[in-house]
């Protein structure tokens, strides 16, 4: 197993735990309160870390517009979305929908023309949604058999995921312009920044006296699960392309019903160890796969 792959293992490992942390500390935050802090002190931490490497990488005029929009797509309509899905409907729903961003972003990255998905990579992507919807269909929720009763959390959710995704796509560009971690940062920022009006008057009318757990959790939430992972993650992007690393986004939830297993003792049945499989093979399946380069395609068009 590759270097890469590791680390796409290790972002999916703290983001499955992620998702418990971050639902236990919404009984302490209000949604947006919680978010707007953990975000802008995750924009802060960024820079710092730019800062202290010695590469502070500042973006050229013709980037800026281009990472405003990421930064708008991936860290204030998404988190918006996200928050509020998580905060009505429970950290292993919100899991397994955050899984159907590998599909949607191969689809995106197809028809966009950054990547062409071959037929095992289809095949991959659609085992990995037939796991996903074999984990949820079949999930218990407060002991009730199918999907939780708080649907329009899940469906705010898969909102989120759609600008999370053509998020990914616009890194595919960028990335090759600036680093990974300078294209995190500079999106991070006016994102954290956008996501304040959303969160006025949340972050008036919460209790700011929340105690050190929830305090620990929005730190580790901020500098664990955005800073460190969202470096690795879009240093996969720029390595591996948006298909092969968003496809990692499945293995979350299987982390995610794992600890709830372990720490909330939710039962894991038979279906879900069945969707989990479905899921590891749908992931082995792209990972093994090399893309079409555009460019190729193209020249097998004309030649036929």
């Amino acid at each position: 197993m590759r270097r890469g792959d590791l680390e796409m293992l290790l972002v999916t490992f703290i983001w499955g735990v992620n998702h418990i942390i971050v639902k236990n500390a919404l009984d302490a935050f209000l949604p947006l309160q919680f978010n707007v802090i953990r975000l802008n002190f995750a924009g802060l931490l960024l820079f710092a870390v730019m800062a202290l490497s010695g590469r502070l990488e500042w973006p050229s005029k013709r980037d800026w517009p281009l990472l405003i929009v990421a930064g708008f797509l991936g860290n204030t309509v998404y988190q918006v979305m996200f928050i509020k899905g998580i905060a009505m409907s429970t950290a292993a729903n919100t899991s397994f929908v955050l899984a159907t961003m590998p599909a949607t972003t191969a689809v995106m990255g197809h028809f966009f023309g950054k990547q062409r998905m071959t037929r095992k990579m289809g095949f991959g992507v659609a085992l990995a949604v037939i796991g996903i919807l074999v984990i949820t269909l079949t999930g218990q929720e407060h002991g009730t058999p199918g999907l939780s009763p708080a649907t329009t959390g899940d469906l705010m959710t898969f909102t989120g995921t759609l600008a999370w995704c053509l998020q990914t796509i616009i890194a595919t560009d960028m990335v090759k312009r600036m680093s990974p971690l300078a294209f995190t940062t500079w999106t991070m920022i006016p994102g954290a920044v956008l996501l304040i009006p959303f969160a006025w008057k949340e972050l008036g009318a919460g209790n700011w006296g929340q105690g050190s757990v929830a305090w620990s959790e929005l730190l580790f939430s901020g500098a664990v699960a955005i800073v460190f992972g969202y470096i690795l993650w879009n240093k996969g992007v720029k390595e591996s392309g948006p298909t092969k690393t968003a496809i990692f986004q499945n293995l979350s939830p299987i982390w995610t019903g794992v600890f709830g297993w372990i720490l909330l003792k939710e039962p894991w049945s038979l279906p879900k160890f069945l969707g989990a499989t479905v899921i590891l093979v749908g992931v082995f399946l792209v990972r093994v796969s090399e893309p079409v380069p555009v460019g190729a395609v193209e020249k097998m068009e004309k030649a036929s």
